[in-house]
């Protein structure tokens, strides 16, 4: 027998309906529409020209273009509040903007041939983790592409998972289109869930979708670049939706509207206690097995929900390592070593501790400290699983010593979700990371100014100071999202 929703869920769902206005009611809706698609075709006409016209000088003209998409996304995020446009027309811009640049070959990173390697290598029945690409023992299956792998004397860095999806997409033909196809697939997905998360904690799913599937960074990155960075995106999400989907207590795994079992050893009760921590714990870990960032929120995970999530995480990662256990520890983590202690890009307030600390391992530590400290507060405060996520990853690219425009990506679903201004920005100053480019495919050296840093940093840390001032929050003009949206989500977790 289904439980009854509690009245609580079905108030929420009456007053956004009553709020929200219905699209094609009247003129007033009309022209939010029409300038929601003049804004749509601007970006993508932007974008297109970004990727198709190579002959732009890089940094100047040519970042100007990725400029211009993000203020009209920007636009298209404020008037798809205004109104309820048809999701349709939503989806349809984010997907025209993608196959506009489906086609091209990645310009802007060549990340792509490390994967597409790894994947080789993993279908030579040779384990990914044994050996860099350079070493003798793979020149037998070198490829006409090897020379385009980066730090080709690095082991490689990413988890069992995302070198298992590499060799999928070697399965399916190995090619750049494939991978893109592949991520694509994920990075829909996840618009997928971002809207049924929109849909279950009363937001307006039109805002959600437009913050996320137009992103022109997540555009550039996926459908251009080829990064897959939207598979761990899709995961995460996911993570939320499990979250959200509970009408129980969140924090105890209980089910709700059910009396006690009597029988506390009974297999029923067993499967009920167990079944969502162990989901939530299980969906954490798939998404750490794509990049090892969102095992940070297992401190949240595990005050709110219980053991039974952190066994459930550690169970996953365990099963996904195993296949490759036999390169031995050293190997595993050999790249990921390297990565930690060496890598460094678009660096922010990494620059200030560094300049305090005047040693890089002392500096790397510092910050690694400071973001498992935002962990712990989230736990302390038992932070919802989106709220934890948006800060303990928000803070960590703030924090992190390597920034590169594609890391930023990950806190993409939480501001989306939420309409959380400092991170929503970060993803368009983000194109400022790739302003040595042309001076590293010329001399080998990738320039990193001061001034360039602080464009990129400086007016997020303002936003985000700004909006922590009671003053500031008072003279915003629309409701602020830490104020309104998080707690409908709150209520779907439970508290």
């Amino acid at each position: 027998m289904a439980t009854p929703s509690p009245p609580l869920f079905r108030t929420n769902v009456t007053i956004t309906r009553e709020i929200r206005p219905a699209a094609g009611a009247g003129g007033a809706t009309v022209f939010p529409i029409v300038a929601l698609l003049l804004f749509g075709l601007l970006e993508v006409a932007a974008l297109t020209a970004f990727g198709w016209l190579d002959g732009i000088a890089l940094p100047l003209p040519r970042l100007l273009l990725p400029a211009a998409a993000f203020l009209c996304y920007v636009a298209a995020g404020i008037g798809a509040n205004r109104g309820s446009p048809p999701l349709v027309l939503l989806w349809g811009v984010g997907i025209v903007a993608r196959l506009a640049l489906l086609p091209l070959t990645p310009e802007l990173s060549d990340d792509i041939y490390r994967y597409l390697w790894d994947g080789h290598v993993l279908l030579e029945g040779v384990n990914p983790y044994a050996h860099p690409p350079v070493h003798e023992a793979l020149a037998a299956i070198r490829t006409e592409w090897h020379g385009e792998i980066n730090h080709p004397h690095v082991p490689t860095i990413y988890p069992p998972l995302a070198q298992m999806l590499f060799g999928l997409v070697n399965l399916a033909g190995g090619t750049v289109l494939a991978a893109k196809l592949v991520w694509l697939c994920f990075d829909l997905g996840c618009a997928a869930l971002l809207q049924g998360i929109a849909t279950r904690t009363g937001r307006n799913p039109a805002k959600v979708l437009v913050w996320y599937l137009w992103s022109p960074l997540l555009i550039v990155e996926t459908a251009w670049s080829a990064h897959f960075d939207a598979v761990g995106l899709f995961f995460v999400t996911a993570l939320i939706w499990v979250a959200v989907g509970r009408r129980g207590d969140g924090r105890t795994g209980s089910p709700a509207g059910l009396p006690p079992d009597p029988d506390r050893f009974s297999p029923g009760r067993f499967l009920r206690v167990w079944k969502h921590p162990a989901i939530l714990g299980s969906v954490l870990g798939l998404a750490s097995l794509v990049k090892f960032a969102p095992a940070a929120v297992v401190p949240p995970l595990a005050r709110r929900y219980g053991v039974r999530a952190v066994v459930a995480f550690a169970a996953v990662c365990a099963v996904f390592y195993l296949p490759f256990a036999g390169a031995g520890v050293s190997a595993l983590t050999g790249g990921l070593r390297t990565y930690a202690r060496h890598w460094s890009a678009n660096e922010g307030a990494f620059s200030l501790v560094l300049h305090l600390a005047r040693d890089p391992v002392l500096a790397r530590a510092a910050v690694a400290l400071m973001v498992l400290a935002i962990a712990g507060y989230t736990a302390w405060r038992r932070f919802s699983v989106e709220r934890a996520l948006l800060w303990i990853m928000g803070i960590g690219l703030l924090l992190s010593p390597a920034v590169h425009p594609w890391y930023v990506l990950w806190v993409l679903p939480m501001a989306a979700l939420r309409g959380h201004a400092p991170f929503l920005l970060v993803g368009g100053l983000a194109f400022l990371g790739y302003w040595g480019l042309a001076s590293f495919e010329a001399t080998g050296v990738w320039p990193q100014p001061g001034w360039n840093r602080a464009a990129m940093w400086l007016p997020v840390w303002g936003v985000i100071l700004w909006r922590l001032v009671p003053a500031g929050r008072k003279r915003s003009p629309a409701p602020g999202p830490e104020r309104e949206e998080p707690d409908r989500e709150e209520r779907h977790e439970g508290q």
